[in-house]
């Protein structure tokens, strides 16, 4: 039987210059939505669908994100912070923390809101034989992100951010074991290095999701977060 897995990392170190005239001189996961940055939703939501342990990487503005964290305590949630010293990228951020990583762990963006349940997608992640998980949706449904996965057949055939044909975008939530860290010895790097590696060795599983993400990286996001915010969240038993 395999464990359940409780560990989640938060990728949190971008400088988010494309919404800076609504985050002014703040980080963006401290962007407010009903009087509460939205990285305080977001590790409440993660908190009620079962996570235990948060690596929360940062970077940019780190002093006052760990500022607001020591004013707000979770009850079953602890949180671990990884600060870099220079930007390491998403994969070098990921790197960063592989003396605390537990077998198998989480990876999600913290500018993103997905609309999934979490406890049941570990739980079908766990009844098959691959050791890590990337989930995506299709192009139409996320316009205008670029799409990034050419997916046929359920199959992976290729990531990449460049390309103008894909037809699925990655989700934003990850599930990857720890030996998959083992052979890389890059210091800086993309997580799209990670992706590639893993669909070239075929050891990575694939999960559609239907239900749109939102995100908060971009002034159009931000404006349809609100609009969901209001009329979706608020309506959940964690809130």
């Amino acid at each position: 039987m395999k464990k359940k897995i409780k560990q989640l990392i938060i990728l949190n170190g971008g400088y988010g210059k494309r919404v800076k005239t609504i985050s002014k001189d703040k980080p963006k996961c401290l962007i407010t939505f009903n009087k509460k940055p939205f990285l305080y939703w977001q590790l409440l939501k993660f908190e009620k669908e079962g996570v235990k342990k948060v690596l929360l990487c940062l970077g940019y503005k780190n002093k006052q994100v760990i500022s607001f964290l020591k004013k707000i305590k979770f009850k079953k949630l602890k949180i671990k912070i990884i600060s870099e010293k220079k930007p390491l990228g998403t994969g070098g951020a990921i790197k960063n923390c592989r003396k605390y990583l537990e077998p198998k762990f989480m990876i999600t963006y913290g500018d993103s809101w997905l609309d999934l349940d979490l406890r049941k997608l570990v739980a079908k992640f766990n009844l098959q034989s691959k050791e890590n998980l990337i989930t995506a949706i299709r192009k139409e449904k996320v316009k205008p992100h670029r799409a990034n996965l050419l997916i046929k057949k359920n199959k992976i055939i290729k990531y990449d951010k460049n390309s103008l044909n894909f037809n699925f975008v990655d989700y934003g939530f990850m599930i990857l074991s720890k030996k998959t860290l083992n052979n890389l010895k890059e210091y800086k790097f993309d997580l799209s290095l990670i992706i590639s590696n893993l669909i070239e060795n075929k050891n990575i599983k694939l999960i559609k999701i239907e239900k749109k993400f939102y995100e908060i990286g971009s002034l159009k996001g931000i404006q349809e977060f609100k609009n969901y915010f209001k009329d979706e969240v608020f309506k959940k038993p964690y809130c």
